[in-house]
């Protein structure tokens, strides 16, 4: 709206404690809810209502139900190589546009996101492959790629990084700071999810399958939103953590 004051800017150049980034992460979204989570619920809603709801029969048995074997994986693998890279990209943009002063748009973002989508989803394949090839040797070398690799989209959206030197950025942001990253985004992963969950089986136990369908996408959708600006607030107090050796804390 014209006149409206610009919102105030997010302070990207100091360390956050854990308990800042969740205060930081739950303003974010509230603030820019009408951004953050309608680009959650464009993602989200196709995959949980088409390959959910009415393949896996979620729409008909509800919790209950019992999806077949290809609707699991084309669940799991859209999800997991387009709805969260795209998400977590998105978040990205969000707040580096709120770190420079202004506001995020939905156009924006959407935009931005676009530009890099080959050289996004090309970092999501080699990530998801290296994660998989270290879990077949013995798991440990799989978690410990999957934190070391974790910010390779938010490398590739705002640095303007190929596939490849994207997850070299992510290795060089987390080297020396594994075992910080890895505890920040358990717990982080742990509080969403949990609490999601427990949103969804108040919802299930109502035995309404439209109402249960419909809950899992807000409900996906607030924790895809909310693990997105978290993610994208960790990348940059990463950076900071590197410029100033010694920042610690959780």
């Amino acid at each position: 709206m014209a006149g409206e004051p610009p919102p105030a800017r997010l302070d990207l150049s100091s360390p956050r404690t854990y308990l800042e980034l969740l205060t930081a992460t739950f303003e974010v979204v509230a603030r820019h809810s009408a951004v953050l989570l309608t680009a959650a619920l464009v993602l989200i809603t196709p995959v949980a209502l088409l390959v959910d709801g009415v393949w896996g029969r979620a729409l008909a048995d509800g919790p209950r139900a019992r999806p077949p074997t290809g609707a699991e994986a084309a669940s799991l693998g859209l999800r997991v190589f387009l709805v969260l890279p795209v998400m977590s990209a998105i978040g990205a943009v969000a707040v580096q546009t709120l770190g420079g002063g202004r506001a995020p748009t939905l156009g924006g973002a959407l935009r931005a996101v676009a530009a890099r989508l080959p050289a996004l989803l090309g970092a999501v394949i080699l990530y998801v492959t290296g994660v998989a090839v270290g879990t077949a040797l013995f798991v440990v070398p799989g978690i410990w790629v999957l934190v070391l690799w974790y910010f390779a989209a938010q490398a590739v959206v705002i640095d303007g990084l190929g596939p490849r030197d994207a997850l070299r950025a992510s290795t060089d942001l987390v080297r020396g700071r594994w075992w910080h990253t890895a505890g920040v985004l358990l717990a982080t992963g742990l509080l969403f999810g949990v609490g999601g969950s427990v949103v969804i089986g108040l919802i299930g136990a109502t035995g309404s399958t439209a109402l249960y369908v419909a809950g899992l996408i807000v409900v996906e959708g607030t924790v895809a939103a909310l693990t997105a600006v978290f993610v994208a607030l960790l990348f940059f107090d990463l950076r900071v953590r590197g410029r100033r050796p010694g920042a610690g804390g959780l």
